[in-house]
């Protein structure tokens, strides 16, 4: 018989990994739609700023999921909520594949939306629940990292899936069967808490428990409003902004030709490019972790700045177009500008995702984490039908070099951050 702390050992693995291996096909029923933006549009005759609004309804409903998502996985478990989101996603993709006119196509993804915010925050509670206090920033890293690897997969896939079919509906059909399958086995696997896997061992190494009240409203209101809090919810917002910009027209802009402002890469090159943004995403969520917990000593700050100065940086020489990758080897260079600054966007979700539970509190941690990804799906909206109209009217390389502004304005603020 193993002795309890070679069980809890166990299944820290396993309630882990089979909750971080969910949240990683949770992006094949909502980064599907990038590869097929372009053929969208062409099928439909939409505007970049028309199709925005698709995007933008996705983008509230998803923020509004965060608001409320978190406070109910806490309330009501972790597992439960994820398992929900995640078959109400596959249900909404394939609406989504079915859809004919704008109005539905905007309706069925703005429901893809909220399904779609059941799976982060309430496994930031899994997380909390079976790790302790202070290796929650590497443990935030590898979770981290397996939303971006599914984001790197995904762009492959949902390509491969709209040339097999020979229209857009493909993306939406084949790549969320991932999504399905892995909820099966996270329904047979997965473990909310210690308590629901039978173990009673103590975490080993845990810190000693913080006084705390029976979940409710007055508890979320806490959450919501605590004065640390202000300013990584502020900066939670600009960073996803930039983040959910270069997710909803990377690969437009790139697929684009070069007459018309883009890069003019085929659509699988295009993909295979823009996956980059998702392996620089698993290379830094690892790394900004272990900066945050090892070299910075739980300070969060300065992990965060760095990561959103440095992209600031990334865009910019991105914005420079397609001219500035023309040499034999730009397609290489091309490929490391937008590893760079798309991991280290989406890479600081790490430290920031650390926040809630540093200043919150275990009980607090997932109530806490829904609030800010609420927050961050707010500034999420604006990469939908506002950064569509600037596309539109100021040219694609103005786009991201707006972005890179954004990331570096974001990037200051966060040097006020206090835990």
């Amino acid at each position: 018989m193993p002795s309890q702390d070679h069980a809890l050992r166990l299944w820290q693995m396993r309630a882990f990994f089979s909750m971080a291996a969910l949240y990683l096909f949770y992006y094949f029923g909502k980064k599907n739609i990038g590869p097929a933006t372009k053929f969208i549009e062409d099928a439909f005759g939409f505007s970049h700023t028309r199709f925005g609004w698709v995007l933008t309804g996705f983008t509230l409903t998803y923020a509004l999921g965060q608001f409320v998502n978190g406070y109910l996985g806490d309330r009501y478990g972790p597992k439960r909520i994820m398992l929900i989101g995640a078959l109400g996603s596959v249900a909404a993709n394939w609406l989504f594949g079915w859809s004919n006119v704008w109005l539905l196509l905007a309706l069925v993804w703005a429901l893809n939306g909220y399904f779609s915010a059941m799976g982060w925050a309430p496994g930031c509670r899994i997380l909390c629940n079976w790790f302790p206090e202070q290796r929650w920033g590497w443990w935030m890293g590898v979770y981290n990292f397996f939303p971006y690897l599914g984001g790197a997969l995904v762009a492959p896939v949902a390509a491969f899936s709209i040339e097999r079919w020979g229209n857009w509906q493909g993306a939406f059909f084949l790549p969320p069967l991932f999504l399905l399958g892995m909820a099966g086995l996270f329904a047979v696997l997965g473990a909310g808490a210690p308590a629901q896997a039978g173990v009673t061992t103590a975490l080993p190494g845990a810190m000693p428990p913080r006084e705390e009240k029976q979940m409710g409203l007055a508890q979320y209101g806490y959450a919501f409003r605590h004065p640390r809090m202000i300013v990584p919810y502020a900066v939670a917002f600009g960073a996803n902004a930039v983040r959910w910009g270069l997710l909803n027209w990377g690969i437009l802009v790139l697929q684009t030709p070069r007459q018309n402002g883009g890069f003019g890469l085929s659509l699988v090159t295009a993909a295979l490019v823009f996956s980059m943004v998702d392996w620089g995403g698993m290379f830094f969520s690892v790394a900004l972790g272990w900066l945050s917990d090892r070299v910075f000593r739980g300070r969060r700050s300065p992990a965060i700045a760095l990561s959103l100065i440095v992209a600031a940086l990334m865009l910019w020489l991105w914005a420079g177009g397609a001219s500035a990758f023309r040499t034999p080897a730009g397609l290489i260079l091309l490929s490391a500008v937008v590893f760079c600054a798309g991991g280290l966007i989406q890479g600081v979700h790490v430290p920031l995702f650390c926040i809630p539970g540093d200043v919150l509190g275990q009980k607090l941690a997932g109530t806490g984490a829904g609030i800010m990804d609420g927050w961050m799906y707010v500034g999420a909206a604006l990469a939908g039908f506002p950064l569509g109209w600037w596309l539109d009217t100021h040219g694609l390389a103005s786009g991201i070099a707006l972005l890179g502004g954004m990331s570096l304005i974001f990037g200051l603020l966060a040097l006020t951050i206090r835990r």
